[in-house]
């Protein structure tokens, strides 16, 4: 009897440390997830038996392991939970800067899931106290009971790296497999990630003078007839394409945009990242994911617009500056997410910029799918406003409903903004575009942003440019973008757009890259920055390239 109920805590030990491993990988073939979850125990026995050789007690052993583990288990439960992949880059990065409105939106949504790592480490806590009575017996084979566990897992992975399309790669095998199976997963993933963290940040700091210093050099900063008095970009928060109904999605979600005149939505229009901190440094800088870099050590365009003149101002709705580092740029900043506000908030600070006397370039980034939602603007029902409904496919609807009042906010403030700038009577134009999309349970695991493998609905987003009248009349470039709506264009694009329709040249400027210019060139690919890497994918049908080859690296 007392040999079963050892039995049964050794096991039950075991269990409790690897569960992200069992969440990411349950609806995977039952021989894959075996395979996989084989690898994880042998590793896991490695380490245990390692350290009660060294140690000779099983609690200083299991205390010790816990450690490892558990620092891992409690945040990389949760991810796995949500996002159907072990955390990321990005994640942490978006752990560190969220703002307090996005902590109580995440917690109302995945509050259940905070239940796991909760039921996780009083599990631990029990087996401690059940494995203190357990005396240490010596076993003068645990060396090699150690080593056969560790082949068995190192085994297993290589299995799994050879049947799949990367042998074909051309890449280190031997590399690839320990960073894919070993460093990039639970427990060491999350250590991992702390060290992108560190270099990442190292990066700010060994750039920051060349940043300083940098111009960029406008070449033409006498005004002219072709440069319009008010240019606005205005960045939207986990915006997909699909959900809007001027670009034909079947429920009116965006009546307000429809009905102004001189707008024109880009149909083939996406991001270059799948999550804010992977993407807005390639927004707002000329930096791509092909050249990373240049958002360490280059301003973005706000300093572009202020070296031609403008008066240059940011309304934040949501803190986006730790992204980038650029709170310093503009003249004046508005930080709307220091208190309890929602996009509504935007509009009485706008209305005051917009009507002072001097050229102004205006950014406005909105809080979005992150922020909440007025009840006025609850048009979409049944929805998760007066009740809490558990995050699951079997409540998609709910969820998509919830996803379709908040575009019908955003439309509502667009189309003020819109409003408010055509009643000055200027030359003006406007450009709306987002960070990254979303999904919402197109895929039966998938919910959110920021996977691993981003999909078409995390990066195919919306691009609206509207312009007054009296910048078309004076400006030849609107007839540009009406004949290239139809094209591939990306987040790579809208600097140089942006800096083309206010007719700013300066040395770095590339004609080709504007959507305004005639000399657009259409690519045949585009990039996603994804975690220190970028994937490519293909014009014909925007399905990710699986082809390995075509994964770059930094």
């Amino acid at each position: 009897m007392k040999l079963n109920k050892k039995k049964l805590i050794i096991i039950f030990s075991i269990a409790i440390l690897i569960v992200p491993d069992i969440i990411i990988n349950f609806k995977k073939d039952i021989i894959i997830f075996s395979l996989i979850i084989i690898s994880k125990i042998c590793l896991l026995i490695f380490f245990s038996l390692i350290l009660q050789k060294l140690t000779k007690s099983y609690f200083i052993s299991y205390i010790t392991l816990g450690f490892l583990y558990l620092s891992s288990s409690l945040i990389e439960t949760i991810n796995t939970c949500i996002l159907n992949n072990y955390i990321t880059l990005d994640n942490i990065k978006a752990l560190f800067y969220t703002s307090k409105s996005e902590i109580n939106e995440f917690y109302n949504q995945f509050y259940l899931y905070f239940l796991i790592p909760i039921f996780i480490f009083i599990s631990f806590l029990f087996i401690l106290k059940k494995i203190k009575i357990y005396n240490y017996n010596k076993n003068n084979h645990i060396i090699i009971y150690s080593i056969v566990s560790l082949f068995i897992s190192i085994s297993i992975s290589t299995y799994l790296v050879f049947n799949s399309p990367q042998i074909f790669s051309g890449t280190n095998i031997i590399k690839y497999t320990f960073k894919k199976y070993y460093v990039k997963q639970h427990p060491f993933n999350i250590f991992y990630r702390a060290y992108e963290l560190i270099i990442s940040r190292s990066k700010f700091n060994k750039y920051k003078l060349q940043k300083d210093s940098f111009k960029f050099n406008v070449l033409n900063k006498t005004d002219s007839l072709d440069r319009p008095d008010i240019v606005i970009l205005i960045i939207g928060e986990r915006i997909r394409y699909s959900n809007w109904s001027i670009n034909d999605y079947k429920k009116k979600t965006s009546p307000n945009l429809e009905s102004i005149e001189n707008i024109i939505s880009f149909k083939n229009h996406y991001s270059n990242g799948n999550s804010t901190a992977g993407s807005i440094p390639y927004l707002i800088t000329q930096a791509t994911p092909q050249k990373p870099i240049l958002a360490y050590s280059q301003k973005t365009i706000v300093s572009l617009f202020k070296e031609a003149g403008y008066k240059t101002t940011w309304i934040s709705s949501q803190n986006i500056f730790d992204y980038i580092e650029n709170k310093t740029e503009p003249d004046k900043v508005f930080e709307l997410y220091n208190k309890k506000h929602t996009d509504l908030d935007i509009l009485p600070v706008f209305d005051s910029i917009i009507k002072t006397k001097n050229k102004k370039f205006i950014v406005i980034n909105m809080i979005g799918g992150h922020g909440s939602i007025p009840k006025s603007f609850n048009k979409f029902k049944p929805n998760s406003l007066l009740k809490k409904y558990p995050l699951s496919f079997k409540n998609k609807s709910i969820f998509i409903n919830d996803y379709d009042n908040m575009i019908f906010l955003q439309d509502y403030v667009l189309s003020k903004i819109i409003k408010s700038t055509k009643h000055e009577n200027l030359s003006s134009i406007i450009l709306f575009t987002a960070d990254h999309g979303c999904n919402l349970f197109e895929n039966e695991n998938l919910f959110g942003y920021g996977s691993s493998n981003p999909t078409e609905k995390e990066t195919h987003i919306p691009l609206f440019i509207w312009g007054s009248d009296k910048f078309i009349k004076n400006n030849s470039k609107y007839s540009n973008l009406i004949k290239h709506q139809n094209l591939l264009t990306t987040n790579d694009n809208v600097f140089y757009t942006l800096a083309d329709l206010a007719d700013i040249k300066y040395t770095s400027y590339l004609n080709n890259q504007s959507i305004s210019d005639s000399l657009y060139k259409e690519p045949s690919t585009r990039f996603v920055y994804i975690n220190g890497t970028y994937k490519e994918y293909n014009n014909n049908n925007n399905n990710n390239n699986n082809n390995n080859n075509n994964n770059k690296t930094k």
